[in-house]
């Protein structure tokens, strides 16, 4: 289904279990956010949005600080962030509501 980038395999690699969430967005794109807490404690995220092609567009790690954030918080924050960007926020995608915007 997807062609995952070496960002991804990365991830993959380390093994450890992850909490998923994935969406398909009104565009096509695929939104797909992965969390887990680390053996030091910190949340490791993963977020990676994939074109309609299945090819990656963007995939992002990022730790965050265990002492302030739970995997469900991370979870939302990458889902936030991904929606943005398969969304077209971030420039890299055709923004998924151009037709509502056709007459500005």
């Amino acid at each position: 289904m997807f062609n995952y980038g070496d960002t991804y395999k990365k991830w993959a690699a380390q093994g450890g279990q992850d909490e998923c969430y994935t969406q398909v967005v009104e565009n096509g794109c695929h939104v797909e956010v992965r969390a887990r807490e680390n053996k030091q404690g910190d949340i490791e995220m993963l977020v990676s949005v994939y074109g309609t092609d299945g090819n990656p567009v963007i995939e992002r790690l990022q730790r965050l600080p265990g002492a302030e954030w739970t995997v469900q918080d991370a979870l939302k924050r990458g889902v936030d962030q991904a929606e943005r960007i398969a969304g077209g926020e971030s420039g890299r995608l055709p923004c998924a509501d151009a037709h509502k915007h056709a007459d500005e």
